[in-house]
């Protein structure tokens, strides 16, 4: 897998959005279409990658959540719980006694072996050797996403083959080892590490359009990595209120929030953002599953709307649309 083949990636997105069919679209298309899997079992990573090829998708990405290392504080859990109390019942949403567990990441992981994608990337941390050694063996390339310098250096002495470089504009989830690290703007990400990291560099965090590809490369960077600019796409499984909220946002239109997940995150501007947030937070993911229940059930303002800085330049057109017209942009832009 080289990635001189591709100036573009559709991010992937994780909770439901990057669907079989999307992702298809955009390798068909010409992008690396990517899967989040990270909140899918193995039985759904194997079926998602099944129905990308079945769609006509080839070459694609699985994307998977690295663990925390440390258990809970049971403590913390408690009080977290009792926070939400008040934010499931403005939401009008039932809160459940119980909460779902997530998926074991030894289940994905094997599921990822099994299904073979191009490429294997992942975010919140680094890939034991022992399972860097495993995707070798089937021929599966390896992304690791930083956002410092420490972290690409520390991803580049594993032997990865690229490193998404997220730039603090990003939308969704912040992929950093600590859960509470600040982030670093996208450009000065990407000059810092061109100084220290020689393996193909893809930036990532707030791009959407051509121009904001030809922005990232020309400072050195070997693809762009978009994930907002596609939300909009008839085929992203995005929420019909998240799709009307990007198709209104105005610059500045989005917030950071740990209140959702435990970890950092970008977002539409909304309850996780103001006053009405909780104040006492489980570490990530227990807070992600406090909070997953309320999610689904409630109205745009208990949503995780996820999106970067470019929110308001959003466009609505099919994925391969998109793909053909950022490509066209970025060679316009050259």
């Amino acid at each position: 897998m080289s990635f001189q083949h591709y100036s573009l990636i559709q991010a992937p997105m994780a909770g439901g959005i990057s669907g079989a069919r999307f992702v298809a679209e955009a390798s068909r298309a010409g992008a690396l279409g990517s899967v989040g899997a990270g909140y899918l079992s193995g039985a759904a990573i194997l079926e998602s990658a099944r129905g990308v090829r079945d769609a006509g998708g080839d070459a694609f990405a699985i994307n998977l959540f690295i663990p925390p290392s440390q258990t809970p504080d049971a403590e913390q859990v408690v009080k977290a719980k009792a926070a939400l109390r008040s934010c499931y019942a403005a939401a009008g949403v039932a809160m459940p006694e119980q909460f779902a567990p997530l998926p074991s990441f030894d289940e994905q992981f094997e599921a990822v072996l099994e299904a073979r994608p191009a490429v294997f990337s992942y975010t919140f941390g680094r890939l034991p050797r022992d399972r860097m050694d495993a995707c070798r063996a089937r021929g599966i390339a390896l992304v690791g996403t930083a956002t410092s310098v420490a972290e690409a250096q520390a991803l580049a002495e594993d032997g990865v083959d690229a490193v998404v470089l997220q730039g603090e504009e990003a939308g969704g989830h912040r992929g950093s080892v600590d859960p509470l690290a600040p982030g670093m703007v996208l450009d000065d990400l990407l000059a810092a590490c061109r100084q220290v990291v020689s393996l193909p560099l893809i930036a990532a965090g707030g791009l959407m359009d051509g121009a904001d590809m030809a922005r990232v490369m020309r400072a050195g960077a070997a693809a762009a990595q978009l994930g907002t600019a596609f939300l909009r796409c008839p085929e992203a499984d995005t929420a019909a209120v998240w799709k009307q909220r990007l198709a209104e946002a105005a610059p500045g239109a989005t917030g950071v929030t740990r209140a959702v997940s435990g970890r950092w995150a970008r977002g539409l501007a909304n309850a996780w953002m103001d006053e009405r947030a909780p104040k006492d937070i489980a570490p990530y993911p227990e807070q992600h599953r406090l909070t997953s229940p309320l999610r689904k059930g409630a109205g745009a303002d208990w949503k995780s709307l996820w999106a970067g800085t470019g929110a308001h330049r959003s466009r609505e057109m099919p994925v391969a649309e998109l793909v053909r017209t950022l490509e066209e942009e970025w060679k316009d832009s050259e």
